[in-house]
């Protein structure tokens, strides 16, 4: 029978010997695996495992897909020989270009300054061979799996300790600051005295990513993500703001996150999904025959710039987990975006923008600042199309109150309205308390997933939440109210600045009878009260988000099921 150090060092020796010659491998690893041998023989595998003793290697390979242990002998001139080959079949599959794809190695990682984290991302993104057995692609997924718990583990360690080579304790104070007013108004842990649980954690996290970029970032998301990942490593990418979450809880425990604690975690996340897209973009350049140190011409980086777009933009291009990865594919999504997407010329007109300042020569360095500038002008746009959209809606009659009947909507919005029943009333945009008059809440419908412009592995590019813009007011004059002061009358007070005129006497009664029964100010109650005084920018709350009297939306779901009944 094979032994369970056998099993092992089979599973990574398929993975490592992909690119890395045995001979390279083997003379950089004999002494440590040899080591790592006597270990598991003293005290077994699992207290191997447990003490986490990883030995470590060069090469094409993960950190966490390092070999756990191998064959104490060199693989024979015959074995290299067709492992070669195999690497030159492998690779004529693949069509592999000039330059790297992926900055997937750890030396080479390190090389280039890029952290564990990044490093792991775009791992699980190249492409990959199949798994020729159950066993190799369960032992892939394991592998996968605690590389990428690791590499958080490094990234929040760094940070945690002053030394985070992608963001400063500057940075942290100020995230800081623009947490302070949400964590001041959720529920402790022990009371004042503790940080934020795991739910009110995530659901201020979401608010955050929410608020600064309209973000619906995977695995915060309290109502649940709205697409399912095509696979296991794109899984495991989409969900990785739930892992560092995760990672950061373990460190805690029942003492819960503070401030600064969730500072780090959003630095951290900025700071990886920030680097994903550097590398996405590198990608992009790769694809045109430049290495990362060559410079490309205005018309050769205008030509990657689009690329780049076309695959933030063009939704069914994440089908497989990662990027274009040949030229020809490449310009295939830029012709398929070209066609199917109205806002696709004003995309070209970014990148032309973005371009036309500087001479005649780009390096990679530039190419990423105009890559965050053409990113940042669409951000912009999408949400002025979502507003423009939100104008036209409030046309027909009822869209000033925010709730339009179905019949309407069918008959006067046209190709701008055509998601189903069924995923309407998923997404709780359905009214159907009048028996054969159904309505929609224009609310629920914009801020659904159906509106999203921009997707990545990681979050949603959706339409802006206006209702959060008052909530984040009403938090600010909370967190700035002396002791004791009355509740009910600082809302009512800085919700009619919002509104602009004077708050219903209903409205002003049962906001009292909230704040003298408890206010939640994330919770349900308080949901519905902003709807009734905001209904074209609050949304009808569902009651699926609020399970098991929770004080703040958290449907603990992986990932519903909305966006596949959207037609």
């Amino acid at each position: 029978l094979e032994s369970p150090i056998t099993r092992l060092a089979n599973c990574s020796r398929r993975r490592s010997y992909l690119v890395t010659p045995p001979s390279i491998l083997y003379s950089k690893l004999h002494a440590q695996v040899m080591n790592a041998a006597i270990l598991i023989a003293l005290f077994g595998l699992q207290a191997f495992a447990e003490n986490n003793v990883q030995p470590q290697a060069v090469g094409y390979i993960l950190m966490q897909s390092r070999l756990r242990g191998t064959k104490s002998t060199v693989p024979s001139p015959k074995e290299e020989e067709e492992i070669i080959t195999s690497q030159k079949e492998v690779a004529a599959k693949k069509e592999l270009f000039v330059g790297k794809q992926y900055s997937d190695d750890d030396e080479t990682c390190s090389a280039e300054g890029i952290t564990p984290g990044i490093c792991a991302l775009a791992s699980l993104a190249k492409p990959a061979i199949e798994p020729e057995t159950r066993e190799e692609a369960d032992c892939d997924a394991k592998e996968s799996r605690e590389r990428l718990e690791r590499a958080l583990i490094a990234e929040i360690e760094s940070a945690l300790s002053g030394s985070h080579s992608g963001f400063d304790s500057a940075r942290l104070l100020e995230l800081e600051q623009e947490l302070r007013p949400t964590y001041a108004t959720l529920p402790h842990e022990n009371g004042t005295s503790g940080g934020l649980g795991l739910a009110p954690a995530r659901y201020l996290l979401h608010q955050h990513f929410l608020r600064q970029h309209s973000w619906y970032v995977r695995g915060l998301d309290p109502a649940g993500d709205g697409r399912r990942p095509p696979n296991e490593k794109e899984a495991l990418r989409s969900r990785v703001a739930g892992h560092l979450l995760e990672v950061l809880e373990s460190k805690v425990g029942k003492n819960g996150l503070d401030l600064k604690m969730l500072a780090v975690f959003v630095a951290t996340l900025e700071h990886l999904l920030q680097g994903d897209q550097h590398e996405r973009l590198k990608q992009a350049w790769a694809v045109h025959g430049l290495r990362p140190e060559e410079a490309a011409d205005a018309g050769v980086l205008s030509s990657v710039l689009e690329v780049f777009m076309a695959h933030h933009v063009y939704v069914s291009t994440k089908a497989e987990s990662g990027y274009a990865f040949t030229l020809e594919t490449a310009k295939r999504e830029v012709k398929t975006i070209a066609k199917i997407y109205s806002g696709w010329p004003q995309i070209q007109d970014f990148i032309a923008q973005a371009v036309k300042p500087r001479g005649s020569r780009w390096t990679f360095e530039d190419a990423t600042k105009a890559a965050d500038g053409v990113l940042l002008q669409f951000n912009e746009v999408s949400g002025a199309m979502c507003r423009d959209m939100e104008q036209d809606f409030s046309k027909l009659p009822g869209g000033s109150l925010g709730r339009i009947s179905l019949e309407d909507m069918r008959g006067g919005a046209g190709d701008l309205f055509r998601e189903s029943n069924e995923y309407l009333r998923e997404l709780g945009a359905l009214d159907e308390s009048l028996p054969g008059e159904p309505y929609v809440f224009l609310p629920n419908y914009m801020l659904g997933p159906s509106n999203c412009d921009g997707t990545t592995s990681f979050y949603d590019l959706c339409c802006p939440n206006e209702c959060e813009a008052h909530k984040s007011h009403l938090e600010r004059v909370l967190a700035s109210a002396a002791p004791k002061t009355g509740i009910s009358g600082l809302l009512a007070a800085a919700a009619e600045e919002r509104m602009s005129s004077p708050l219903p006497q209903a409205a002003r009664t049962q906001l009292e009878r909230l704040a003298n029964a408890g206010l939640e100010l994330h919770g349900r109650d308080f949901a519905y009260w902003l709807h009734y005084i905001f209904p074209r920018q609050c949304p009808m709350p569902r009651e699926s988000d609020f399970k098991d009297g929770s004080m703040v939306p958290d449907a603990k779901k992986d990932f519903q099921a909305t966006s596949e009944v959207l037609f």
